[in-house]
């Protein structure tokens, strides 16, 4: 008996419809086998769950979105599976996030409130815009119709450089500064054969131990991507094989996602209104680690969300499921206000 088959069959005998929460329940009860998995208990311990109980319940939403004989009707809160097809209902309104709250890790704010930041996150591309935009949708549509060519990897390093990676100056002075094109280059054509491998892999059709052997195979290649002058390669590297890989690998950076997955909401700034520091590891394998970690981070909240809420469209900043996550995350901390203090002078 597969999992699919014992969640079919919990359903057959309820002969109603069940929430995720409740097929977990009668699963514990009667499919013991199927929880505390090896899976199950390695992801938690990686940090990707909270704890076996969330990693099964993931587990559930996965079969209950994908598989062909299961309805997943998201107009309940919470949603509920059948057997029986169901015209679907569209959502309530989303509510404000409870970042105030005491107990609620970014995470779970994010999934229990993602109607509220997937629709905070359509605007992300309105603070950017110009070349930022532009030379990242070029990226992605060469990424489609001619992988790796010249104006592929030129519209990538003109997009890291609208993004932030290069800074004019003295490069004793400032680290953001990437290489020059043809290293850059060089180091993507070594491993292009490599890269084709990976091209048709997706994010959404993968379960989360399938996608942390895929960022395990990339190793050898992020160690060879030359990019930026810097010792540092999360932010670099991420979003360099994000338009490259774009349905696999999400973009990474320092002022959000990193501060998103290691520091709570109310730390995120100091009392004086700044944010915080962010560090990162030293060494390239450590570097790589992190990477990886954050990487299936990310993938873990796509799978716990409600999903089917998200749209890919070409011709804005979501342009893949990863960069998608990317986006509700820079939602979730643009969304964080600042210390009453430091506010209260602003607007003086």
């Amino acid at each position: 008996m597969t999992f699919t088959d014992a969640v079919r069959e919990i359903l057959l005998s309820a002969n109603r419809a069940l929430t995720p929460q409740e097929i977990r329940k009668l699963i514990k009860e009667r499919y013991p086998e199927f929880y505390k998995t090896e899976s199950h208990i390695n992801n938690v311990q990686k940090g990707y769950y909270k704890d076996e109980d969330h990693a099964l319940l993931v587990q559930i939403y996965g079969v209950a979105r994908t598989g062909k004989s299961f309805f997943y009707d998201k107009s309940h809160k919470p949603a509920q599976v059948s057997l029986i097809s169901k015209k679907t209902v569209s959502l309530p309104e989303p509510v404000m996030p409870h970042y105030k709250s005491k107990i609620m890790k970014n995470e779970d704010d994010l999934i229990q409130n993602i109607k509220y930041y997937y629709e905070r996150s359509l605007g992300v591309l309105k603070e950017f815009g110009g070349p930022s935009i532009y030379f990242h949708v070029q990226a992605i549509r060469e990424q489609e119709t001619s992988f790796l060519s010249d104006r592929h990897i030129e519209m990538i390093y003109a997009t890291l450089a609208s993004w932030g990676m290069h800074r004019m100056g003295d490069p004793e002075e400032t680290k953001a500064k990437m290489v020059e094109f043809a290293d850059f280059k060089r180091s993507i054509i070594k491993k292009s054969e490599d890269f084709q491998k990976f091209y048709k892999l997706r994010m959404d059709s993968c379960t989360l131990d399938q996608y942390e052997k895929h960022i395990d195979s990339l190793k050898n290649i992020y160690f060879a991507l030359k990019v930026s002058i810097s010792d540092a390669t999360i932010v670099a590297h991420s979003k360099t094989l994000a338009h490259i890989l774009p349905n696999l690998i999400p973009p990474i950076d320092r002022q959000y996602t990193i501060r998103f997955f290691t520091q709570d909401n109310k730390d995120f700034f100091t009392k004086s209104g700044n944010y915080r520091l962010v560090y990162l590891p030293q060494k390239i394998d450590a570097q790589f680690d992190a990477f990886k970690k954050y990487a299936c981070k990310m993938k873990a909240i796509f799978d716990s969300c409600d999903n089917q809420l998200f749209e890919i469209d070409k011709n804005t900043f979501n342009t893949s499921y990863p960069k998608i996550i990317d986006n509700l995350i820079m939602a979730f901390v643009k969304e964080i206000p600042k210390p009453e203090k430091n506010r209260k002078k602003e607007i003086k």
